[in-house]
């Protein structure tokens, strides 16, 4: 992973106040997320995907968190609202952060400026994940697939954390598995457009169509995953993939899901 950092050297004052900012996970029902208290944030300048294999927005609306948080890709593409001592600013989870405990998180250079000075180089700040937020429709980038070259998926634009992409082959669904790059394999082999059903652990699930083999760019759809017309019935959900890391390894997400259509304020807990 190419992530270059930009550290600063802070006064010993400011490192201590932030290092005692106390930080509290609270288990939610499913293991979908944890709320932080507390916590601080730095910046950095993120390679040119990311981890997450997502690309990071120009006006630097990214972040990169702790490997508990990131949970092994589960927190990949979700998003954040992040307060600091000069307001909030929402920012997208495109990378992980192997150094970062629980509750640090690095923000993109745009993002921290918006919520607090930049010569500080680190700050206290609060952050909850934001539940269905307004994303627009799935984009979806599909490579391998023929011959033998596995499928390899990476889906945007879903909000919240996902819990299974398949493939529909015939009448049944084949489960992708999902690595720590925010990548869903499958089988090779594949012939023509391929059909995925997306699903994020909230229950919410778009069927997506028509999407070509072999593209290295993201293919824009017109389906979202919730807040437009339900997908057409399709067969029994298959079993989940297991995760390509060992649930020792990486722990379930421990982002913050605010209250269905709005965005939580800080949690305190």
């Amino acid at each position: 992973m190419n992530r270059r950092h930009l550290r600063w050297i802070v006064p010993a004052a400011t490192v201590v106040i932030a290092s005692v900012v106390a930080v509290v996970l609270v288990t939610q029902v499913g293991g979908s997320a944890a709320c932080a208290a507390g916590g601080s944030a730095s910046y950095y300048t993120a390679g040119r995907n990311g981890m997450c294999n997502l690309g990071t927005p120009a006006d630097g609306a990214y972040a990169a968190v702790g490997r508990a948080e990131y949970a092994g890709g589960k927190g990949c593409g979700t998003l954040l609202d992040v307060t600091g001592p000069n307001g909030t600013t929402r920012v997208q989870v495109v990378d992980l952060c192997p150094g970062c405990p629980t509750g640090k998180i690095d923000l993109g250079k745009g993002s921290f400026a918006k919520i607090g000075a930049l010569s500080a180089g680190i700050i206290p700040v609060t952050y909850t994940t934001v539940r269905d937020p307004q994303v627009g429709p799935l984009r979806v980038k599909v490579k391998g697939g023929k011959g033998y070259s596995s499928l390899s998926v990476v889906v945007d634009n879903h909000g919240n954390p996902l819990s299974t992409v398949e493939l529909q082959q015939g009448d049944s669904f084949v489960a992708l598995r999902h690595g720590e790059d925010n990548t869903w394999t499958g089988p090779s082999g594949l012939n023509g457009p391929v059909t995925l059903r997306i699903s994020d652990v909230y229950g919410h699930q778009a069927l997506v169509s028509g999407l070509a083999l072999g593209q290295s760019d993201f293919q824009q759809t017109t389906q979202p995953l919730y807040g437009g017309p339900s997908p057409s019935p399709s067969p029994s959900p298959s079993p989940a993939p297991s995760l390509s890391l060992s649930a020792s390894a990486e722990p379930a997400v421990s982002l913050v899901p605010a209250e269905l259509g709005t965005t939580a304020p800080p949690v305190k807990c």
